[in-house]
């Protein structure tokens, strides 16, 4: 009879990639872990795992079991909740929300799913934070029911639900617009050069960041950032208060343009578009609430 201990260690390991994660994630250390993940390789005598860079990856033996584990492990999974209450369950929805999005966008958008529902039948959210890579590997270990992110996981053991394009624009205050005199100026090209030396800017490790230098810098534009952060509200803010441009995505400054805080200097369909992503397991669970986001994403993007 195998060792069901073995079997486990080496479906986290799979599943996140890493023996340091999987340790963390077991609460045991990394060489006992590897002991046990080369225990059970030796009684099957065949290699469960190659070392690729960082990341270790499944040998074809090593998938085959993998898929084995997973219903054995999953199915566990399922009646561990239906044990705990299958109605309670299904109104708590754990959500993993990326730090490159903004919070308020994204509350914002979740407090209109939740009014389409009845105060009886409404959902409890819990909404974590973190980076891409703690979120997806809280998704495959099911501490989160599904992410928002800006970036895509090409993890056969993960689905991307729905894919939303949102144009980068280019916005500022009516009194800064006024006071730099950029009424005349009609081209994207001849504005952005004007207000480049006053920037609001994501921090360098963001995505947006990224593709805002590789923007500017393609289109030969020089350019200083006056202010830089890694929390996009403050970069809202600090447009709002009159001292900085931003080039953000449409939507993250929606309220602000309905309420003429903000003005526009190019059009809606802004200089670039950038990418956020709902992420799930292949296995997806809350379907009808998600299925309420996208539509309202649909929406609001």
């Amino acid at each position: 009879m195998r060792n069901f201990n073995h079997l486990f260690y080496f479906y986290i390991v799979a599943k996140l990639k890493s023996v340091t994660s999987a340790a963390l994630h077991l609460k045991t250390s990394q060489p006992s872990l590897t002991t046990q993940i080369k225990t059970l390789e030796m009684s099957l005598g065949k290699n469960l795992f190659v070392k690729r860079g960082r990341v270790l990856e499944l040998t074809p033996d090593g998938s085959k079991l993998f898929d084995i584990c997973s219903r054995m492990f999953e199915a566990d999974e399922e009646l561990e909740m239906f044990l705990q209450g299958s109605e309670n369950n299904e109104l708590n929805i754990n959500i993993g929300i990326s730090n490159e999005i903004p919070r308020e966008f994204v509350t914002n958008v979740i407090g209109h799913v939740l009014n389409k529902y009845k105060i009886s039948t409404r959902p409890i959210i819990k909404i974590n934070t973190g980076t891409h890579e703690y979120l997806i590997e809280q998704l495959k270990l099911g501490k989160i029911n599904f992410i928002i992110t800006n970036k895509s996981d090409n993890d056969l053991s993960l689905k991307i639900l729905k894919e939303y394009s949102m144009p980068v624009v280019l916005a500022g205050t009516a009194d800064f617009i006024k006071k730099l005199k950029m009424k005349s100026l009609k081209s994207s090209e001849g504005i952005l050069k004007k207000v480049s030396i006053f920037l609001a800017l994501p921090a360098e490790h963001l995505k947006l960041r990224s593709e805002t230098n590789t923007y500017l810098i393609k289109n030969k534009l020089k350019y200083r950032s006056i202010f830089e952060s890694d929390i996009i509200s403050s970069i809202v803010r600090s447009t709002v208060d009159g001292m900085t441009f931003c080039l953000l995505p449409l939507p993250y400054i929606h309220k602000e343009l309905q309420q003429n805080v903000l003005q526009l200097l190019i059009p809606k369909n802004g200089l670039w578009e950038h990418q956020i992503y709902i992420i799930s397991r292949n296995s997806i669970d809350k379907f009808h609430f998600v299925k309420k986001l996208i539509v309202e994403l649909d929406i609001l993007t």
